[in-house]
């Protein structure tokens, strides 16, 4: 059933374009990038070499209350207490007007106004009334929503295509990694107190029989029966019977797993490939995971060698070959040799993403940074 949204606020895409023309006339934003850094080739530490060529600059300074990843070419920022957006230029190009926004997703973003949320596009304009309690970003051409205490999925015309009836819910993901021909694409929904999943015509294809779960990755999806974790198949069947405390998904045909309170990886086959040993660890990314020993963060590969020995007070995932680390407080960026890449000097940092350039490769990453109190974009070469 198809059931078209109310006008829920009066808030009209005639309204927003006025509040945009007022702001951009009284707040002109442009922020240019500043010189790149260079560091030579010495040694941090015993272990920690810094890597030639090291440098990176400041495509966006550093003067927002807070920032978010880009995606399709636009970032949301807060400046002060309202969230706008800004292009790759550092141009605020849809003003901050809004209590809360998202990532942009096939053209559109979620926007929260006085507790209500909507849709709207590039340009600033509304696309989708404020008519949600909660929604959430466009994937596979639908957003998963909230009215009332239900969650439903809507379409880009604002219409329920999947009536709003789930406890909770989760978005429609492909399996991008999946080796089946068609790539099934599921969504773990809630009815009653049992999770089951849903295919985009809102069919449970999955019944709901689970205590909780989690979207599919590579072929499988964490399932909780009782009170133990497994995987089941796109079909429902048990991939991995119920044995582990906690998991996580798959990455990179691995997968973190508790047993006794201390984190391992486990392959398709549910067997152990490197025994639980972590009281803290990360999923593959790159080849490479974090794990926590004696109180510091390394990274280990896939046959549990230590490659990057402890030295970390806190790390993130590698991406684009990249990897933020935290020394003495500050955060800096790292190859998958364990060099210094950008030596520690942020107050806070984010994984590193790739964008195009106009000159080709070598490709380039952009990462958002915290100095002292405000937020920028820094970019830096990538080797991968």
């Amino acid at each position: 059933m198809v059931v078209s949204p109310k006008v829920a606020l009066s808030v009209t895409c005639k309204r927003l374009a006025a509040i945009s023309a007022v702001f951009f006339v009284t707040l002109p934003w442009l922020i240019s990038p500043t010189p790149g850094f260079s560091l030579d080739n010495t040694f941090i530490s015993k272990r920690l070499k810094s890597s030639k060529n090291s440098q990176y600059t400041f495509v966006i300074q550093p003067k927002f209350t807070s920032v978010n990843e880009f995606s399709e070419g636009l970032a949301s920022v807060y400046i002060g207490y309202r969230k706008g957006y800004v292009n790759n230029a550092g141009k605020l190009v849809i003003p901050p007007i809004f209590d809360g926004a998202g990532e942009f997703s096939e053209g559109l973003a979620w926007i929260n106004i006085r507790g209500k949320w909507g849709y709207i596009n590039k340009k600033g304009q509304l696309a989708i009334n404020l008519n949600f309690d909660t929604a959430r970003e466009f994937t596979q051409g639908l957003a998963l929503v909230k009215s009332g205490d239900k969650w439903g999925y809507i379409n880009k015309a604002g219409e329920f295509v999947i009536k709003p009836q789930f406890d909770n819910a989760m978005s429609f993901t492909v399996d991008k990694q999946s080796k089946v021909a068609n790539k099934v694409v599921l969504a773990p929904v809630k009815v009653g107190e049992k999770w089951g999943y849903i295919n985009k015509s809102g069919n449970l294809v999955i019944k709901p029989q689970f205590n909780n779960a989690a979207a599919f990755n590579e072929d499988m999806a964490p399932v909780k029966i009782g009170d133990k974790w497994g995987y089941i198949n796109h079909h429902g069947k048990l991939a991995i019977a119920p044995k582990f405390e906690r998991v996580w998904k798959f990455s990179e045909g691995l997968a973190l797993a508790s047993k006794d309170s201390k984190w391992g990886y486990i392959n398709t086959k549910g067997k152990f490939q490197i025994e639980p040993s972590y009281f803290e660890a990360s999923n593959f990314s790159n080849g490479l995971a974090s794990v926590w020993i004696d109180g510091k963060y390394g990274y280990i590969n896939k046959k549990g060698k230590l490659v990057i020995e402890p030295q970390f007070e806190d790390v993130g995932k590698f991406s684009q070959g990249l990897a933020k680390v935290n020394i003495n407080n500050k955060w800096g960026y790292i190859n998958k040799s364990g060099e210094i890449v950008i030596p520690p000097q942020f107050d806070h940092a984010g994984d590193v993403l790739s964008y195009p350039t106009n000159r080709g490769y070598p490709k380039v990453g952009k990462a958002w940074v915290k100095v002292g109190d405000k937020w920028g974009y820094i970019s830096l070469p990538l080797n991968e």
